[in-house]
Formats: structure tokens, C-alpha cells, sequence
């Protein structure tokens, strides 16, 4: 362009000093006077995309074209105007031209790559940097889109390579840092991600992203305190950054801190409206909270804003059926396999509500889908064993138990998880994570791990700690693990008798093994008519957990035993359900007072109370398993399909000679289960 007239040099003149209109006046001009100069009509094709009229400089590109196909740099810019209009086909033919007629154009390479990752082809865009890499190896921007190309492709591995080429060349770029992270993250190597991810909050400490990623990392590695705060240390910088809210409020969910993640959940909506995943995390933490038509309308807000997102319909069906509507649940979940067949949690979901509505073989059906689909699934392959047991094949339910515990994660604490090896010699660790009935009824087995020569402790809310003295079992007692504790192996009790293989017809004869202490049976005998038949009743469990769905009682529904004449009502229930007291003041229920077992420790009163009643009539919760314990003449309502420890059909339980099962005849039916509750005490009294 050099040799050409003075007119047209002054047009690149003022184009190069960025006086673009006085630049197109003039090839305006020298285009009057001849309409088929190549070089002009190429000036005032960049001209125009660089003031982003790309659909005008594509036509005077094309006339350029015509003129003379030979240009390398009309063809370059053709491609550039067709990106800009998202015709990526024609700009990706438009980059092959021109690296056909210079072949080891860099940019022609790179402008090549980019149409190719539009166009959905990652690994032909990978190889097109690779080569303008090759070509130029001084442009270390090639090796991050590279990489990023590599990542999509699927080929992480490949993609830590690009970007640890990079970081021996710039071993301070914030950006190869965190793509580095994000790729080991992919492959699963968290250890890696979050060493990379705080490399790179050390080059850009102000990045907000790189704090959110460094959560996800230390999420994946079972931290989810240290994932809190590193979340938080992305609102801190960005508090607009909507993706660190929601994470947190996962975060904080693991940490079991549900009132704290709601917050958290409901900002990521008001930041993210139209997100579709801030409403489904939202309403997973409603549901945490037992909130479930919250939580069900979330979820089907989600599923307004992203159609296919097959697990906000997965979620959905979690909350019908936490709200015991099983067949709307059974919908939701079949919607969610129709988009992902196979989709091992929905199947698994999908067999839980089958198994509550006693539709036994069909569920059973659907955890063998589950674990075909995802080999080893701890959760499915524990819930079949609770089916297996429940329906009475207990080698089976063993079986399946000591699978799911195979491919369970090492503990945070790094003790190993007791799978049934010897323990002569050795000291075990005893959690029990799923409330005070389940540390009740399996503390029985506390004397059978002695016997195997077990040193034990027990590591659980103090609360208990003087009830569960009272068995005399000679267990050390932890509320937290000191530096210097030493376990050989940690277990969770309710595990034991699977792990042993405790046939329940066949449990440890060591009932009663609670006791309650001398002297607090008379601080409550005042409430009690001499005369009276004396029942204790209780009526709800804890709520919020998906065992609970359908087992807690309305207290109406023992206004049949409160007519029986000569039987006097008294409340075992504190905490959740106390207030139906008051709603149901007709039925004349002794309510002990707000001191009653009020202290530091959990059911000293209620154990003291028990001793001085003749029977004791509650729904499956820890009362319950407190007065089997205790040895206490018990009748346990039950819903229609209960727990498999209470198995089916049978009125007594192995677990509790003293303890009679009244089953609901169908779902829901507490009218029928009482009726007979009645005639049952009426005999008695």
C-alpha cells in the first residue's frame, strides 16, 4: 500500500492516528472515483467494524474479495466481521483462506482457534493454538486458550500441561494459576486445585472467583468450616457475586449450620433472579429446615427458569415425598430419569418412595438400577439393605450394609472405619449421628465390643451422657476429640449389629441395661392418681428429617385412651409437639411443667417419670427406645411401612420383650391404630 497515491496514504494516516471519520471521507472519495480499489475498499471494511458496523463492512469486505481473492489481510477481516455477527461457519472459511495464503500467520491461527471453540469443536481449536504456539512460542496468551480448549475437549490432563508450560515461563500469571486449579479439580486431584488456587490468590489476592474456587476445592476435600470462610472471603471482595452465596450456603449446610445457610441461599436469589441454580440450592436448605412446601415451590421455580434441570426435579420429588405425597413424588423423580436415564440418586429416591407406599418388588427394582448404574453407591446400597431387612432377608440387608461401607470416604479425623476386624487389644471410637433414639436402642452392643476386647468411648452430645452412665458399661466419654486421643478404629453404633451380623432374633440378652436413678421417680410421683391406670404418651419425633415423614402422631389421636375410664394421660413429649398441649386441652393430658428434664442432662426426668407408670404408648422416637431400655411395658404406634428394625406384620419386637407394635392397616390410619389401642387398654384396665 505504499506506492499508492497521496490520497490514499493520507486515508491510512488518519485511520493510524485514529481519526477514523476524516479516513472514510476520504476513500469515500477515491470510491467515486473508482469503485473496485481493493485497497480502499479493505480500508473501509476495517474501518467500518472498528465502528462496529460489521454487517456494512462485511459488504465492502466481499466487494474486496471480488476484486482481488488473493488478499490475505480482506480475508482476515471478513472472518473478523463474521465473528462479530456470529456467522462462525463463514468466519471460520474465512480464517482457512487466509492461512492458505500465509501459512504460519499466528493470528490467523488463533482467529482460526476462537471460531472453532464457537462453533463447538474444542479439539480442532486445540490443535489450531497448538500449532500458533509452536509458531510463536513468545505468546504466552496461546497456552491459556489452549488449555481452556483442552478443558472443554475433556482432556484436564492435557490442559495442566498447557498451563504448566505457561507457569515456568510466568510463574506469577494469576490466570494459569487458577485454569490450572479448575483442570485438577476436573480430574478429581482437590489437593492439587486448592495448592494452585492459592497460588493464585497470591498473585490476584483482590479476584473474588479465586476465593469461591478455593471453597469448592476444600468443599471436595470434606472442609467445609475452612470452604465457609473462604467463600466469605469472596463476598467480602465481590459482595455482588452470587455464585459465593449460594456456595456458602452449601457450605454452611455441610457444616450442618442450616439456619445460617438460609440467608446466605435467599441473597443468591436476590442477586440471581433468573438463576435457576440459587433457587434450587435455596430450596434444598428449606428443606434441610423441614420446610418443605417452601422448598417444593423453589424447586418449582427452578424448574420454570431451566426446564432440564434434571436435578431441580430430583429435589422436587425429595420434597413430596418428605410431605408424604409419594405418587407426585414417583412423577417427579420418572421426570428426572426421563431426561437422565440412569440418573443413579433419582432411582434411589424414586425406590424410597415405592418402598413407603409397600410397593416392595418394584422398589426393590429400582435400588438394583441405582447400584447397576453407579457401582458401589454407599446410599443406595445402604437403603436396599434397609428394605432387605425390613423384609426380613437379614443376611442380604448385611451384605448390602457392609458393600456401602467398602466405598465410604476416610474419615476427616483420619480413624480408620471398623469393618468387623478383631479388636483385641484395640481402642474403638462410637459416634451415633442419627439422634438419641438410635444411641439408645444400640447401645446394647457396647458389652459385645468389650467382649471382643475393645477398649470404647463414645464421642456424642453430653446431654446423654448421665443416662447412658447409668448402663455401667465402663465407656469413656467425649464431647470432642483431644490432640492426644489415639483410636484404632471409629464406628457408628447403630452399624454394629449390621457389621455383626446381629440377627435381631438373636440380639445380646442385656435388657433393661438403662436405669433410672434412685430417688428421681419420687420428685414426679405427685402428678400421678394412686387409683389411676397410669399411661405415658408421646407423640412426635424430631422433626426435619426424612425418617420422620409419616411417624409422628397428631395428639388427637389418642383422644380414644383419654375417655377409657380409670386411665390417666401424662406427657412424655418435650421439645417439637409440646404446643398441640394446649390445642388439645379437652383431653386432659398431665403436662409435668417446663422443669421437667429442663436441666444439663437429656431424659433423667423421663426416666424417673417412666418408673412410676404402667405403660407407656408412643410413636417410633427416642421415648420409645428409652423405655425399652429402661425395660418399661411399651406400645408403639407405627406407620404403615415403619423402620426396618420394626420389620413387618409382627406385634412384638425383638429388640424389646416389653413392647407391643400396633401397625397402621393403611397410610395414615392413626383412627385405626387407636381404635385397637383402646381395646387393647380397655382389657387391661
Amino acid at each position: 500500500m505504499n506506492s499508492r497515491p497521496p490520497d490514499f496514504q493520507l486515508a491510512l494516516a488518519h485511520a493510524r492516528s485514529g481519526q477514523r471519520d476524516y479516513a472514510e471521507t476520504v476513500c469515500r472519495g477515491l470510491l467515486e472515483a473508482n469503485p473496485r480499489d481493493a485497497d480502499v475498499l479493505e480500508l473501509m471494511g476495517v474501518l467500518s467494524l472498528e465502528r462496529g458496523a460489521p454487517s456494512e463492512a462485511l459488504a465492502f469486505l466481499q466487494r474486496a474479495m471480488m476484486v482481488d481473492p488473493s488478499r490475505p489481510g480482506v480475508h482476515f477481516a471478513h472472518g473478523n466481521a463474521a465473528m462479530a455477527l456470529g456467522r462462525h461457519k463463514e468466519a471460520l472459511a474465512s480464517y482457512d483462506r487466509v492461512l492458505q495464503l500465509m501459512p504460519g500467520l499466528v493470528e490467523g491461527m488463533r482467529k482460526r482457534g476462537d471460531a472453532l471453540m464457537l462453533l463447538g469443536r474444542p479439539d480442532d481449536a486445540a490443535r489450531s493454538y497448538q500449532s500458533a504456539l509452536e509458531a510463536n512460542p513468545a505468546q504466552l496468551e496461546l497456552a491459556l486458550l489452549l488449555g481452556d480448549a483442552l478443558m472443554q475437549a475433556g482432556r484436564a490432563a492435557h490442559a495442566c500441561e498447557a498451563y504448566d508450560w505457561l507457569l515456568a515461563r510466568a510463574p506469577n500469571d494469576a490466570r494459569a494459576w487458577a485454569n490450572r486449579g479448575n483442570a485438577h479439580f476436573a480430574l478429581g486431584d482437590f489437593e492439587q486445585a486448592l495448592a494452585s488456587y492459592d497460588r493464585a490468590i497470591g498473585c490476584a489476592p483482590t479476584r473474588a472467583e479465586l476465593h469461591d474456587n478455593r471453597g469448592m476445592a476444600l468443599m471436595a476435600l470434606g472442609r467445609a468450616e475452612e470452604a465457609v470462610a473462604s467463600h466469605g472471603a469472596a463476598i467480602e471482595r465481590d459482595p455482588g457475586f452470587a455464585p459465593a452465596w449460594l456456595r456458602r450456603a452449601m457450605a454452611r449446610r455441610a457444616t450442618r449450620a442450616f439456619a445460617d445457610a438460609l440467608p446466605d441461599a435467599e441473597r443468591a436469589v436476590q442477586l440471581a433472579p433468573d438463576d435457576a441454580l440459587a433457587w434450587n440450592a435455596r430450596g434444598i436448605v428449606r428443606n434441610d429446615l423441614g420446610l418443605y412446601e417452601d422448598a417444593l415451590e423453589d424447586y418449582r421455580q427452578a424448574i420454570r427458569l431451566a426446564p432440564r434441570l434434571v436435578e431441580a426435579w430430583n429435589n422436587a420429588g425429595n420434597a413430596l415425598h418428605d410431605l408424604g405425597r409419594f405418587d407426585e413424588a414417583i412423577a417427579a423423580f420418572d421426570q428426572a430419569l426421563a431426561m437422565r436415564p440412569g440418573y443413579p440418586e433419582a432411582l434411589s429416591n424414586r425406590a424410597l418412595s415405592l418402598q413407603e407406599l409397600a410397593r416392595f418388588d418394584e422398589a426393590r427394582a429400582a435400588f438394583d438400577q441405582a447400584i447397576a448404574s453407579r457401582p458401589g453407591f454407599p446410599e443406595a446400597l445402604k437403603r436396599r439393605a434397609g428394605l432387605r431387612l425390613l423384609t426380613g432377608d437379614f443376611e442380604g440387608g448385611c451384605r448390602d450394609y457392609g458393600d456401602s461401607l467398602g466405598s465410604r470416604p476416610v474419615a476427616p479425623d483420619g480413624i480408620p472405619a471398623w469393618k468387623g476386624e478383631s479388636l483385641k487389644g484395640k481402642s474403638i471410637l462410637l459416634t451415633e449421628p442419627n439422634g438419641f433414639g438410635d444411641v439408645f436402642q444400640y447401645w446394647r452392643f457396647v458389652p459385645v465390643l468389650r467382649a471382643m476386647g475393645a477398649e470404647v468411648a463414645f464421642l456424642g452430645d453430653q446431654r446423654l451422657f448421665r443416662m447412658l452412665g447409668s448402663s455401667g458399661f465402663g465407656v469413656r466419654y467425649l464431647t470432642a476429640i483431644d490432640a492426644s486421643d489415639r483410636f484404632d478404629f471409629r464406628c457408628e453404633l447403630w452399624q454394629v449389629p449390621l457389621i455383626r451380623r446381629s440377627d435381631p432374633d438373636r440380639l445380646p440378652a442385656v435388657e433393661p441395661y438403662l436405669n433410672a436413678e434412685d430417688g428421681v421417680a419420687g420428685r414426679w410421683a405427685g402428678l400421678l392418681a394412686p387409683d389411676a391406670f397410669k399411661v405415658g404418651i408421646a407423640w412426635q419425633g424430631r422433626a426435619g428429617r426424612k425418617i420422620d415423614s409419616g411417624r409422628s402422631i397428631p395428639l388427637r389421636a389418642f383422644a380414644p385412651l383419654a375417655g377409657l375410664p380409670g386411665v390417666q394421660l401424662v406427657s412424655l413429649q418435650r421439645g417439637a409437639g409440646l404446643e398441640q398441649l394446649q390445642e388439645a386441652a379437652d383431653l386432659r393430658v398431665v403436662d409435668p411443667g417446663p422443669e421437667f428434664d429442663a436441666g444439663e442432662d437429656a431424659f433423667i426426668d423421663t426416666a424417673g417419670l417412666m418408673q412410676g407408670l404402667d405403660l407407656v404408648v408412643c410413636s417410633d422416637s427416642a421415648i420409645a427406645h428409652l423405655a425399652g431400655a429402661l425395660g418399661r411395658p411399651t406400645w408403639i404406634a407405627l406407620k404403615h411401612v415403619p423402620d426396618w428394625r420394626w420389620m413387618l406384620e409382627r406385634e412384638d419386637s425383638p429388640w424389646y420383650p416389653q413392647t407391643r407394635l400396633f401397625r397402621q392397616q393403611s397410610r395414615g390410619d392413626w383412627a385405626g391404630v387407636f381404635a385397637r389401642v383402646r381395646e387393647a387398654l380397655a382389657s387391661r384396665t
